[in-house]
């Protein structure tokens, strides 16, 4: 089966719309995850770090996870 401009530029443009729409989903889950720091009352800034440390600690550890799920499929 031959594909042809038309179909090649379908093809792109909902995979284009597919990964932003997937963007959009993983930004929210994130923004949602800091929204609850942002909005806890906290009585001393170490409090807030830890909370915001371990944030960024879940973040680093599902880019791990991707990364990895990436080199396992390639």
């Amino acid at each position: 089966m031959e594909i042809n401009e038309k179909m090649l530029r379908d093809l792109k443009k909902r995979f284009e719309t597919e990964a932003n729409r997937r963007e959009i989903e993983i930004l929210d889950h994130w923004r949602r995850e800091l929204e609850v720091i942002y909005k806890k009352k906290y009585e001393h800034l170490g409090s807030i770090q830890i909370d915001m440390k371990n944030l960024m600690e879940r973040m680093t550890n599902r880019i791990s996870m991707v990364t990895r799920m990436i080199k396992d499929e390639g």
